[in-house]
């Protein structure tokens, strides 16, 4: 019988093998990268909007950058934790659960040193593409755009986890797609800036799905009801 810790490892290995192995198969289509290559030219710092479910797709593609992300203290950030420090991601350890306050200074000084975060608004356990309240504070106190962005690709395992977390298929096009900054006035009533957030967030998923083809195929409750939602 295998141990518990050499099966955690064992899994982690693996998961870090199929991003290395999709990411070196796959074709990468950047849609408005533009924005991103910006601000890194100006070296202007920016929170980057990224849903859960979409943390492993970017590991091989963002992790370059070197970017500081939020991860949760929970079991699942732990795999998430080892995986994506192995591709170059600085990790800033702790939740809205756990830990919030010290991974929120960490988060500060990032972007106070003129540097990028990465936040998973819906993470760590939910609701799926429900955007929780640190990102908009983060924006308000520091004056910096939030930049939403997602990943979609047609071929592609889902898990069964409340984040429906994405696995893409070696060999297959993956979508990269950046959505327009959005600042926030830090006198604007928050509520209403959360709500205008998770509609930029959920409307650039809704577009990239239908981009890559993944739309017709994928079948997402929350998604389609929020855009029953918006429609009315």
């Amino acid at each position: 019988m295998i141990p518990r810790a050499w099966k955690g490892w064992l899994r982690r290995v693996l998961i870090a093998a199929l991003i290395w192995c999709t990411g070196r198969t796959s074709r990468l289509v950047r849609v408005n990268w533009h924005i991103i290559e910006r601000y890194h030219r100006e070296g202007q710092p920016y929170l980057m909007g990224l849903w859960h479910n979409d943390i492993l797709t970017g590991t091989y593609y963002l992790g370059r950058y070197r970017y500081p992300g939020m991860v949760s203290r929970s079991r699942d950030g732990e795999d998430i934790a080892w995986v994506i420090e192995r591709f170059g991601f600085e990790t800033l350890r702790g939740s809205t659960a756990a830990g919030a306050s010290a991974v929120l200074r960490q988060a500060l000084r990032r972007l106070h040193d003129g540097r990028p975060v990465i936040v998973t608004p819906d993470g760590p356990r939910g609701p799926r593409y429900a955007l929780k309240p640190g990102i908009v504070g983060l924006a308000r106190k520091t004056g910096v755009p939030i930049v939403p962005v997602c990943f979609s690709a047609l071929r592609r395992w889902e898990t069964h986890s409340w984040d429906r977390m994405r696995l893409i298929k070696p060999f297959t096009r993956v979508v990269l797609m950046v959505g327009e900054p959005i600042a926030l006035d830090p006198a604007g009533d928050e509520e209403a800036q959360r709500v205008q957030v998770e509609t930029a967030m959920r409307t650039l998923v809704r577009t990239a799905e239908a981009f890559s083809g993944a739309a017709a195929h994928y079948r997402d409750p929350v998604l389609e009801e929020a855009a029953e939602a918006e429609a009315q």
